[in-house]
């Protein structure tokens, strides 16, 4: 199998992997494909051309995905700060109380 070939199966693996929410596993795939990176021939080979544009295209939606769930992550992460700020008002208002 060649480089481009184990990229674009990589790509696939990778945009499961977000889609399944794993992303502990994702540093693997990151080590692997630079190693894959590193090892293409300079110049490209004309076969590689078009597999390695379709890597490019998975990986572009993986990103789109990875960036969406950061911004969920994020909207969430917003909504529990507010929900602690209000918690400790009324536990201060207890505390008053007491």
């Amino acid at each position: 199998m060649s480089a481009w070939a184990d990229l674009e199966a990589l790509a696939a693996r990778e945009a499961q992997l977000v889609i399944e929410g794993r992303f502990d596993e994702l540093g693997a795939v990151y080590e692997r494909r630079e190693a894959l990176y590193a090892a293409l021939p300079q110049p490209l080979p004309a076969p590689a051309i078009e597999p390695l544009r379709r890597v490019l295209s998975v990986q572009r939606a993986t990103e789109t995905a990875l960036r969406s769930r950061r911004d969920a992550l994020a909207a969430e992460l917003g909504q529990l700060q507010q929900r602690r700020t209000g918690v400790q008002g009324y536990a201060r208002a207890f505390d008053a109380r007491r």
